[in-house]
């Protein structure tokens, strides 16, 4: 391969200009196409990056025509939710590297074709679950690996987002697009955080969900059981006024609060049982911040391994498969892994 990653955009609706902009000053990136049914909302990504429009050479509707025509070394996926599998396994066949937005699939069945395929061909395949590369996280879950604040046994994740309102009428709330509602949508990502810094292996999954009156869900709980007994309570309601989150993880010895973009830990006090010593984490403590985007680049040419990889998204759509079910019988579910 040459230096230049070449890439080609499967996909160019709001969320390629959050992927344009973690590119820009990436200059081993280099934007050769993009194809979208709405060939207009292509033409105007590839104007805003230099590109010449040049229909069937530089901007397509039909991304396999892209594929056929384009010199390409990757692809970033960007369609719809349940579109994903087959571009990320059409493109694989194709000998092509893929960055792919989440939830990588909708079903279990589709993760495990993805991963089978990644093996067969060698190439690599990143899920753009952006947090995995935010220093606030990649400090807590340095915590959890080296174990500097006790035990984990319970982890509290909530987000909130005008999602129901801001997505009315689009494909997001189509089921037959979107495999879900807020949970598959901006929900994965907290599944994959919570997964992530874990550690453990998600057994069993409990869930209440609600629709608010829409297509598909709008507002979860989601309790986690772990195979080492730990427990995860994810809360994701779509019905809010507006954005916003925190995380709380408690360990043997600690509690941690993330919320605001800030760390406050709080130590078990000695000499008072039910007390708590805070203090919140500077800014220089946390790692260096990184993107997908720029770390897709990086994987691609063998700089670095693969912080986000399919087997992961396999256990973020397995617990959200579980989810459904179990708030459809109203039952406990096993975690298919």
């Amino acid at each position: 391969m040459s230096r230049k990653v070449r890439l080609g955009f499967i996909g160019a609706g709001s969320i390629t200009g959050m992927h344009l902009r973690n590119l820009k000053d990436v200059k081993e990136a280099k934007i050769v196409a993009f194809a979208d049914p709405n060939i207009d909302s292509a033409k105007r990504w590839a104007e805003q990056v230099g590109l010449q429009i040049k229909e069937g050479k530089t901007v397509f509707s039909d991304w396999r025509e892209m594929l056929d025509k384009v010199d390409l070394d990757a692809v970033i996926v960007l369609s719809p939710h349940s579109a994903h599998c087959e571009q990320i396994l059409t493109a694989l066949d194709r000998g092509l590297h893929v960055l792919t937005e989440k939830p990588m699939v909708v079903k279990v069945s589709e993760a495990r074709k993805v991963i089978a395929a990644a093996k067969k061909s060698g190439k690599v395949v990143v899920v753009g679950y952006q947090r995995r590369f935010m220093p606030q996280f990649r400090f807590i879950r340095e915590q959890v690996i080296k174990g500097n604040l006790g035990e984990l046994n319970f982890i509290e994740a909530f987000v909130g987002q005008g999602w129901q309102r801001g997505t009315a009428n689009t494909w997001r709330q189509d089921p037959k697009l979107s495999g879900g509602g807020f949970l598959m949508d901006t929900g994965s990502h907290i599944v994959d955080i919570v997964l992530w810094t874990a550690q453990a292996k998600p057994a069993q999954v409990t869930a209440t969900i609600s629709n608010n009156g829409a297509p598909v869900e709008i507002n979860d709980i989601v309790g986690i059981q772990f195979s080492d007994g730990s427990l995860a309570s994810i809360v994701a309601v779509g019905s809010a006024i507006s954005f916003f989150e925190h995380h709380t993880f408690i360990f043997s010895e600690s509690v941690v609060r993330l919320e605001h973009g800030k760390i406050v830990i709080g130590k078990r006090r000695q000499d008072q049982p039910w007390g708590a010593e805070w203090k919140e984490v500077e800014q220089s403590e946390f790692p260096p911040a990184s993107n997908p985007n720029r770390h897709f680049i990086d994987v691609v040419l063998g700089r670095t391994e693969n912080e986000s990889p399919p087997e992961d998204a396999l256990k973020v759509i397995a617990v959200t498969e579980a989810a459904y079910k179990s708030a459809s019988i109203g039952q406990t579910v096993k975690v298919r892994l």
